[in-house]
């Protein structure tokens, strides 16, 4: 099989390669979309029920404060009688301290009630908002949820197709070929490149006189000393496949 023969194969695998690259690249963000989608409303269901817990803390505290302050009011009118009934001075300054206390203590308990009031407030007001936000994000999940699988399957099932393609593709080249292939294609996305004037058309670099007319016998493939594709001559200007600016390189690394 010569070096021309293999060619059209080698290019046939690395647009395979290509088009199942740009599958997976398409699955994977839809995938990632939804399941960001998801986790993000998981995130805020668990701090609704931190904080609607929290809330029901708070409301049952202000409920037993609320009762600790009208048995103070009781208290302190019991005082007041006691304060009438003295007999004697020291009688009635016990009164009078005992209803000082009991009125600090009442003023306290006003203070600590109003401040859950407003906490309690604060807290309902966050509820509903991410009770909104909740919401809103179930609705896009719904409503993303059946276009975003037909999407996927969609993309799976030419995936699937390109994989067969590229089986049959990949027995078409020697075992020595696609292994350089494969070689290569862990560092770079686009492993080959043309060249039709001694310039690669993957990384536009000028590549060495003497290699350029060894590969116009075209005997075998060359490697680029600068981007390390495999590189092939054709006698035509061909498109410029997916080079180094597509792989955020520049055409001067080596």
């Amino acid at each position: 099989m010569s070096i021309r023969d293999q060619i059209a194969p080698l290019e046939e695998l690395a647009t395979i390669d290509d088009d199942l690259r740009r599958l997976e690249e398409q699955i994977g963000k839809q995938r990632g979309s939804l399941e960001g989608m998801r986790a993000e409303a998981k995130v805020l269901e668990e701090r609704l029920r931190a904080d609607r817990e929290m809330l029901s803390q708070m409301e049952k505290t202000r409920s037993e404060l609320q009762i600790e302050l009208r048995q103070m009011t009781q208290q302190i009118e019991r005082s007041r009688e006691k304060l009438q009934r003295s007999r004697n001075e020291r009688e009635s300054n016990a009164a009078q301290r005992e209803i000082e206390e009991l009125r600090k203590l009442h003023r306290d308990r006003e203070e600590e009630i109003e401040r859950l009031s407003t906490a309690t407030e604060a807290a309902k007001k966050s509820i509903d908002a991410t009770d909104a936000k909740h919401r809103n994000i179930v609705q896009q999940i719904e409503g993303t949820v059946e276009g975003t699988t037909r999407q996927l399957e969609d993309a799976e099932a030419q995936r699937a197709v390109r994989v067969k393609e590229r089986e049959l593709a990949v027995k078409k080249l020697p075992t020595t070929l696609y292994r350089r292939y494969e070689s290569v294609r862990t560092r770079r996305p686009h492993p080959i490149a043309a060249t039709h004037d001694g310039t690669c058309l993957g990384c536009h670099m000028t590549i060495p006189p003497m290699m350029f007319q060894k590969m116009l016998r075209q005997a075998e493939f060359e490697q680029c000393p600068h981007c390390r594709r495999i590189l092939y001559y054709t006698p035509a200007p061909v498109r410029s496949p997916e080079g180094d600016a597509a792989e955020g390189t520049t055409s001067s690394r080596a």
